[in-house]
C-alpha cells in the first residue's frame, strides 16, 4: 500500500514536471517571424459569379520552438474564401505548429458579379496574430464580369468585346438567326460545352483585334492542353458562314460542319486552329474556301473533307506533331464521294508533320495541288503526280519554333520565294498583315518571310 502512495506521489510529480515544461515550448519570441512558400498568391482573371480553383499556401515554423498562433483571419473578409485543417472559415483561432513542421491554408475567390465591364482587383490580406503582433499575407487577384446565357438556344444578336461570353453549357445558333462577333470579342466554354450554329455565324476580328474562343480553365497549366470544351458544330440549316481572324484552341475539335445537303458554305481566314483531340476541321457536303488559315497539334486529321463539296486552300498552314498520343491519320484527309464533281483546290499552302504521308485521298480527280510543300512519300506520289505542279516534297520548312507554333519563316527556309504569284495577288497580305507582293517572287504558308535587316 505504502509502494503504491510512492508511485503515485511520483507519477504525479512528473506529470507536473512535464505539463509546466509544455508551456515552456511555445515560441514568444517578439521577433519571430513565420516563413511562407509563396510571396503572394495571385489568381489568374477571375470570372464574377463563378467559383475559381483552389490555391494551397504552405506556413512554415523554422522555430526550435511550437508557435501558437491565436488567430488566422482575412483583413477585409471580401470574396476570398479560406480553409484551414479541413474547416472552410474565415477565421481560425489558436492554431499551432509544432517546431520544425508547417501548416496548409487552402485559398479560394467567389466573387458576386457587379455587372461592370472593366475588369477590377480584389485584394487582401490572410493575418496571423501571434506573440503579441501581427504578421500579414497579401492576395491580389483580377476579376472580370461575364455575360451568361440562360437559355440553351440564341436568336440574332451581336457579341462585342465589351465583356467575355461565358458558356457553361450547350449553346445553340437557333434557325434562320444570325450571329455577330465582333473584332476583340471573347468567349469562354466549360468542359462539355460547345456552340451549335442553325443560323449563320459571322466573325468580324481583326488584325489588329482578334476573336478568341477557349476554355474558361485560365491557369497557365491549362494553356496548350486540348480537348478542354466541345469546339464548333455547324448544322444542315446553316446555310452561309464567315470568320475572319478567330484564334479558336484546346478544344475536342475545332469545327465540324455537317449537311445533309450540299449547297452550305463556310469560309474562312486570318485565323488559327490550335490544339485537339480529335479533328481540326471536319466537312460534310459543305463548301470550304480558306486563305491564311493555320491548323495545327490534332490527334487526328487537321483537316477532314468529305462528302460532296468545293474546296479551296489558299495559303494555308497545315502543321501536325502530335505528341500526346499516336496517330495514323493524314494531315489533310480529302474523302469525297466518287460521285462528287466538284473539285479540291490547294494553292502555296503547306501539308507537313510527323507521319511520312501527311496527305490521303479515296481518289484522285478533280485534284489541283499548286506550288505546296508536302510529306509525302514516292509511292503516294506517283498515284496523285497529275494533280501537282510546281511542289515541293519531304522537305524540313524550317520554321522559326514549330514546339511554340510559331510558323514564321526562318531566312534559310526553302519556302522563301517559291510560291505562285497568280495565288498570292489574291491574299496580298499575310497572316500578320504583311505584304506578299513586295517583290515578285511571294512565299509559300501562311507568313512572309520578312527580312529585319533590309
Amino acid at each position: 500500500m505504502r509502494c503504491s502512495v510512492y508511485s503515485f506521489i511520483i507519477f504525479s510529480f512528473v506529470f507536473l514536471i512535464t505539463a509546466c515544461d509544455n508551456k515552456e515550448e511555445f515560441n514568444h519570441d517578439s521577433d519571430f517571424r513565420l516563413f511562407f512558400s509563396k510571396d503572394s498568391i495571385t489568381f489568374d482573371t477571375i470570372f464574377s459569379g463563378l467559383p475559381s480553383t483552389t490555391k494551397q499556401l504552405k506556413i512554415y515554423n523554422q522555430s526550435s520552438q511550437t508557435i501558437l498562433i491565436n488567430e488566422i483571419s482575412l483583413e477585409n473578409g471580401n470574396s476570398y474564401i479560406l480553409k484551414i485543417k479541413g474547416v472552410k472559415g474565415n477565421i481560425s483561432k489558436n492554431v499551432e505548429i509544432p517546431t520544425k513542421d508547417s501548416l496548409y491554408i487552402f485559398i479560394e475567390l467567389n466573387v458576386v458579379d457587379l455587372d461592370q465591364d472593366e475588369p477590377r482587383i480584389i485584394e487582401d490580406h490572410i493575418l496571423f496574430s501571434f506573440n503579441s503582433k501581427i504578421q500579414k499575407f497579401p492576395l491580389k487577384s483580377w476579376v472580370q464580369d461575364v455575360i451568361l446565357f440562360s437559355n440553351d438556344e440564341i436568336e440574332t444578336q451581336t457579341w462585342t468585346k465589351n465583356r467575355p461570353y461565358f458558356i457553361d453549357k450547350s449553346l445553340v445558333l437557333g434557325e434562320n438567326q444570325n450571329l455577330s462577333v465582333q473584332a476583340g470579342t471573347r468567349v469562354y466554354f466549360q468542359k462539355g460545352a460547345g456552340l451549335h450554329i442553325k443560323g449563320e455565324l459571322n466573325i468580324e476580328g481583326s488584325f489588329e483585334e482578334l476573336v478568341f474562343f477557349g476554355s474558361s480553365r485560365r491557369e497557365a497549366l491549362y494553356k496548350n492542353v486540348p480537348g478542354q470544351w466541345e469546339g464548333l458544330s455547324f448544322h444542315t440549316e446553316s446555310k452561309d458562314n464567315f470568320i475572319s481572324h478567330l484564334q479558336l484552341e484546346n478544344a475536342i475539335k475545332g469545327i465540324d460542319a455537317q449537311s445533309d445537303i450540299d449547297n452550305n458554305n463556310l469560309e474562312i481566314e486570318y485565323s488559327q486552329f490550335l490544339n485537339f483531340t480529335k479533328t481540326g476541321i471536319k466537312t460534310q457536303n459543305f463548301n470550304l474556301k480558306m486563305h491564311d488559315v493555320i491548323v495545327s497539334n490534332c490527334g487526328e486529321q487537321n483537316v477532314r473533307l468529305e462528302g460532296n463539296g468545293n474546296f479551296e486552300l489558299s495559303h494555308c498552314n497545315f502543321i501536325n506533331f502530335w505528341q500526346i498520343s499516336s496517330r495514323t491519320n493524314a494531315c489533310l484527309s480529302y474523302l469525297a464521294n466518287e460521285t462528287n464533281e466538284k473539285s479540291l483546290k490547294i494553292y502555296n499552302s503547306i501539308i507537313y508533320g510527323s507521319n511520312s504521308n501527311e496527305l490521303e485521298t479515296n481518289y484522285i480527280n478533280n485534284i489541283e495541288i499548286k506550288n505546296c510543300l508536302i510529306r509525302l512519300d514516292d509511292k503516294k506520289q506517283n498515284i496523285l503526280s497529275s494533280s501537282f505542279e510546281s511542289c515541293i516534297f519531304n522537305t524540313d520548312p524550317n520554321f522559326i519554333n514549330r514546339h511554340k507554333h510559331n510558323y514564321n519563316l526562318n531566312s534559310n527556309s526553302i519556302l522563301i520565294d517559291n510560291a505562285k504569284l497568280e495565288f498570292a495577288i489574291l491574299y496580298p497580305l499575310d497572316f500578320n498583315g504583311n505584304s506578299r507582293l513586295s517583290d515578285t517572287s511571294p512565299d509559300i504558308g501562311s507568313f512572309e518571310f520578312i527580312n529585319e535587316t533590309e
